[in-house]
């Protein structure tokens, strides 16, 4: 009888795991090394003690008691109460205007680090300091422009 016990002990504990590492945990965890290790234990345990057929049973019940756990719990409805439900409202930076061209001046309105905003020819536009950190309020020259942004220096260089 403990030998059953110790059987659905360590599948039970595995499932735990299992439902843990799928729904709760992101990525490849401890959890669900655990868990294989777990359920590898219990087969293993059945077959030791029960030969072929009882670590193909333990096998074959683990693994519809794990497949019929996890639909049960992707259909419940209080998962929906832990679900992030927000939306994404952002959008992706415009395309640069044609009439900026290299050698524009304009001035910075944010602080490059490296990205930040530019002004120039009354566009504003994302833009990407070169080499170094250009405070905000400073002129800039265009060196590059590409498809959504522009790069760009200090005026002074």
């Amino acid at each position: 009888m403990f030998d059953i016990l110790a059987i659905t002990l360590l599948i039970v504990i595995a499932l735990a795991l299992a439902v843990l590492e799928i729904f709760f945990l992101p990525g490849i965890t401890i959890a669900g090394i655990c868990s294989l290790v777990f359920y590898g234990g219990g087969i293993y345990y059945a077959y030791v003690l029960f030969g072929t057929n009882g670590a193909v049973i333990t096998l074959l019940v683990a693994a519809i008691v794990t497949i019929a756990v996890i639909i049960g719990f992707m259909r419940s409805r209080s998962f929906d109460k832990i679900a992030l439900h927000t939306e994404i409202d952002s959008v992706v930076p415009s395309q640069v205007s044609a009439d900026i061209k290299v050698g524009d001046v304009g001035k910075t309105l944010t602080r490059l680090n490296p990205m930040g905003k530019v002004i120039v020819r009354q566009h504003t536009v994302e833009a990407q300091a070169e080499n170094e950190l250009i405070e905000e309020e400073t002129p800039v020259r265009i060196i590059r422009v590409e498809p959504n942004v522009v790069i760009v220096c200090k005026e002074n260089e």
